[in-house]
């Protein structure tokens, strides 16, 4: 009797194949899920360095609000989130719509002017608009900087 080798090898062909059509969908939504992940962590970095550079601004030289609004506006700019549109920010002291006011003009000693700059989730352009990736609300950001008035 001659030893013969299995024939029943042939079964296994193709098993490779279908695990990987099993498991690349899971890997593309995850790939996405790290892509747009980063887009949110880059604009919330983004926005809180603005803030922040916003409010330095506005205490070291005594500009007028719409100037710092200004600065915050085009501070922000970042991947999936140009200057136009950045929010107007919010600033400690100056009245909407202020062209004149300095907010540090005046202030007594050791005032702090606070800057803040929100973005709701319905403004962010990077989320993505088709199944299955947009399953989750793009979340609400805001950044905020806050410094003490050095001039008034």
């Amino acid at each position: 009797m001659r030893w013969r080798p299995r024939t029943d090898a042939r079964t296994e062909r193709g098993a490779a194949a279908v695990e990987f059509a099993l498991v690349m969908p899971i890997l593309v939504l995850v790939l996405v899920g790290i892509v747009n992940f980063g887009f949110v962590l880059a604009q919330q970095i983004s926005l809180n360095s603005a803030a922040r550079q916003a409010a330095r601004y506005a205490v070291v030289d005594g500009p007028v609000c719409s100037q710092i609004e200004t600065e915050g506006k085009s501070s922000a700019a970042t991947i999936g989130m140009s200057a136009s549109q950045v929010p107007t920010p919010v600033i400690s002291f100056c009245p909407a719509g202020s062209t004149t006011v300095r907010p540090c003009s005046g202030r007594p000693a050791n005032t702090n002017i606070t800057v803040t700059i929100t973005r709701t989730g319905a403004s962010n352009p990077w989320a993505i608009d088709f199944p299955p990736f947009n399953l989750l609300a793009p979340p609400t950001l805001s950044g905020t900087g806050v410094m003490r008035c050095e001039f008034s």
